[in-house]
């Protein structure tokens, strides 16, 4: 086909036409990418048990969304484990619990902790009772549930996040996080 003056407006918008659909392909398929949302997703529902490793004299935390549809105070069943992934000591441990807001406030969760675990109202921290053995997990909680202090909106999602620390059982405890776990946590 030759190109003349009569022809040359349909080759123009033909070819206008293929980098329009190019464009609109490829935001279609990476339009994931730009969706404006203030909450991260992560693969973590709620309801299915979760297990974090941890080994010593480190931190690990693990967080999933959560709508503010539910009620404050209503207990959601949510397992939460960790395991001391440290094959040569034991382990120290504590937890910590918080919801974030999209506008940076931090609430508190409450949790429905299991008899190995002891709640300090000073520190805001759930403490082991003794040391996790190699290889050994515990649960921390079989429910969870939104402060009833909090305030809450139905169609934000809010971060949950469960922050777990591990201490060496050589380490001094008492020192690192200013708390007795032997004398202090049984007069709690």
């Amino acid at each position: 086909m030759k190109l003349t003056k009569s022809n040359f407006g349909w080759i123009f918008a033909t070819f206008g036409l293929c980098i329009l659909l190019i464009i609109s392909i490829y935001l279609g398929v990476s339009g994931w990418y730009f969706k404006n949302d203030l909450s991260y997703t992560t693969d973590l529902e709620i309801g299915k048990s979760i297990c974090i490793g941890i080994k010593e004299n480190q931190a690990n935390a693990v967080s999933f969304n959560l709508d503010g549809s539910y009620l404050n105070g209503f207990k959601l069943p949510q397992i939460v484990s960790v395991r001391n992934s440290s094959s040569e000591k034991d382990i120290f441990l504590r937890a910590k619990v918080y919801v974030y807001t999209s506008d940076g406030q931090v609430y508190k969760m409450n949790i429905d902790n299991t008899a190995n675990w002891t709640y300090n109202l000073e520190d805001d921290y759930y403490y082991f009772n003794s040391t996790l053995a190699r290889e050994d997990k515990v649960a921390l909680c079989s429910s969870i549930a939104f402060d009833e202090e909090g305030s809450y909106v139905t169609n934000v999602k809010y971060i949950v996040t469960f922050v777990f620390e591990a201490l060496s059982s050589s380490e001094d405890v008492e020192r690192l996080w200013g708390i007795n776990l032997l004398k202090d946590l049984t007069n709690i």
